[in-house]
């Protein structure tokens, strides 16, 4: 056992190697933690990493809490006996916890499609919402790839419910995301929220572009990449003509860095919020004007001819 001190965050880390015959009902059985735990008083969060072999034989159960001593009832309590009992014959060598300090390991998606939903809850729905949250919790472990969870209830006068899941490819994700059975389960929530946002935590321009509020999912990145060009060009050909030779009294190391901080500056504020809007059916062209989208592209090109045209003669 690793102590801690008695105040600021804590978690409680299960590690556990699963019965080859045991995975469904493993499966079942974390989940029903996952819900006593999230219930319990001072629970902030909950994550799930199960067996990614080679590399990781064992389940990973994580469980943060707001302080050590809310960590310790939860642990010492009934309910979390009883749960670690039902545990024990699902299990190869018994179950290790161990009580982690402040800023415990978080969750860090690495090689893996990462989605994360922020979920509103209607007032008085919290506990129907976790209900609902145990039931397609269940079903998305079922399918391909699924890497792991990270779950974190509203706290205090908050109503949005966090959720981070991932798996191993883009496509997999996906393929959970437009299943069936997903559809079906989120029919059971429609009385229970008032929205949601998705985000999908994926991009090469991180804070240039946004996610589509529908489906979570960033544009295609070549298609952000023909922006950037877009925005970036005429910059850099009026920094060429205009900028650099003010800088040629620096170290070209520092012109550089300064004509590159320009650049940066002016294309992440107001150039490509502008393009993103210009192009912004292009971009996201689900339940657009299907002429809106087609056009996109041949006023892209009109509008690379016309900054080529208007800098042909700068330098």
């Amino acid at each position: 056992m690793v102590s801690a001190g008695d105040s600021g965050n804590a978690s409680l880390i299960l590690c556990a190697r699963i019965r080859p015959d045991k995975e469904s009902e493993f499966a079942r059985w974390h989940v029903r933690w996952q819900t006593a735990v999230l219930a319990a008083p001072g629970a902030l969060s909950f994550e799930y990493r199960p067996p990614a072999p080679p590399d990781q034989e064992e389940a990973i159960v994580l469980a943060s809490f707001e302080s050590v001593d809310a960590m310790r009832r939860w642990r010492h309590g009934d309910e979390s006996r009883a749960l670690v009992a039902q545990a024990v014959s699902l299990v190869e060598g018994g179950i290790v916890m161990q009580l982690a300090g402040q800023a415990a390991v978080g969750y860090i998606p690495q090689h893996s499609a990462t989605e994360l939903i922020i979920t509103q809850i209607k007032p008085g729905k919290e506990e129907g919402y976790r209900a609902f949250a145990e039931r397609i919790q269940k079903a998305q472990e079922t399918f391909p790839g699924y890497v792991g969870s990270f779950v974190q209830p509203p706290h205090q006068k908050e109503r949005g419910w966090t959720t981070v899941f991932r798996f191993d490819t883009e496509a997999n994700l996906d393929g959970w995301l437009s299943s069936p059975m997903r559809a079906e389960l989120l029919k059971d929530s429609q009385d229970l929220t008032q929205g949601f946002v998705a985000q999908r935590v994926d991009t090469s321009f991180p804070g240039w572009v946004p996610t589509d509020p529908a489906t979570g999912k960033p544009p295609s990145k070549w298609k952000t990449a023909c922006l950037v060009l877009l925005t970036l060009f005429p910059v850099v050909m009026l920094e060429l003509k205009f900028l650099n030779p003010s800088l040629r009294m620096l170290h070209p190391a520092l012109a550089t860095f300064v004509g590159n901080a320009l650049s940066v500056a002016l294309t992440t504020w107001p150039l490509m919020p502008l393009a993103i809007g210009a192009f912004h059916a292009w971009l996201f062209p689900e339940k657009q004007p299907r002429w809106l989208v087609l056009t996109s592209p041949l006023l892209l090109l009109c509008c690379y001819a016309l900054e080529i045209a208007l800098l042909w003669r700068l330098l």
